[in-house]
């Protein structure tokens, strides 16, 4: 019975040890996946439209041009930007006026702190996937980590088990102690992974941002 017990526990102890050896092979994988893909996608610029909503109701939208850089970091330049607001004339107005600024600095902000959890670097995914917990789930994989870029965030991130390519992230954060959540949306067109939307959640402001990506084409 004791010499059963102790093949058994170190079955068990073999197939951990596999199992661990798997998951840090899988995180490699997944990471090497990310770079190759991010350098292709720096490749090409597109087009954002972000709109914003207030209690459900359209306050704004812009349009911009995007690219990512040689340093893998986002750059956006606004083309057009449209407010669905009312102006009001006055003291009111004056009051309108610096209350929009304030929600769209505030927006501003939230969204630039989602695409930092959206494009990770090199040493972050190192430190996503070694914090994190990785399984599967309806045959793709699926990784979950908190704490990652700042003490509370929660991160559940899913990948195509076969081309290791995003299928979608699941971001929540806090900026300046207020909740921020995010769910992003992949598609994969010729092999590139690319967000295909993006929405956010400011319950802080009441506020909703829908995000949409189009227009790939390649850097001339």
């Amino acid at each position: 019975m004791k010499k059963t017990l102790l093949t058994i526990l170190g079955l068990i102890a073999i197939l951990s040890a596999f199992a661990q050896v798997d998951k840090t092979q899988l995180s490699l994988d997944v990471s090497k996946r990310y770079k190759e893909n991010l350098g292709e996608l720096s490749k090409f610029t597109w087009k954002r439209k972000v709109e914003g909503f207030v209690q459900g109701k359209p306050v704004m939208s812009s349009l911009s041009s995007v690219t990512i850089g040689q340093d893998r970091k986002l750059s956006a330049v606004v083309i057009q930007q449209q407010s669905y607001v009312a102006k009001k004339r006055g003291i009111r107005g004056a009051i309108q006026k610096s209350t929009m600024a304030d929600v769209n600095e505030y927006v501003k902000n939230a969204i630039e702190l989602t695409m930092k959890y959206i494009y990770l670097s090199d040493g972050q995914m190192v430190d996503f996937f070694n914090k994190g917990t990785l399984s599967l789930l309806d045959n793709n994989l699926q990784a979950e980590c908190f704490n990652l870029l700042t003490q509370g965030d929660h991160l559940n991130y899913k990948f195509d088990k076969t081309s290791l390519n995003y299928l979608n992230q699941d971001i929540a954060t806090v900026m300046s102690g207020d909740p921020v959540k995010a769910t992003v949306l992949y598609e994969t067109i010729n092999g590139l992974s690319r967000v295909k939307s993006v929405k956010l959640d400011l319950p802080g402001v009441d506020v909703n941002i829908s995000i949409s990506n189009f227009e790939f084409a390649k850097k001339l």
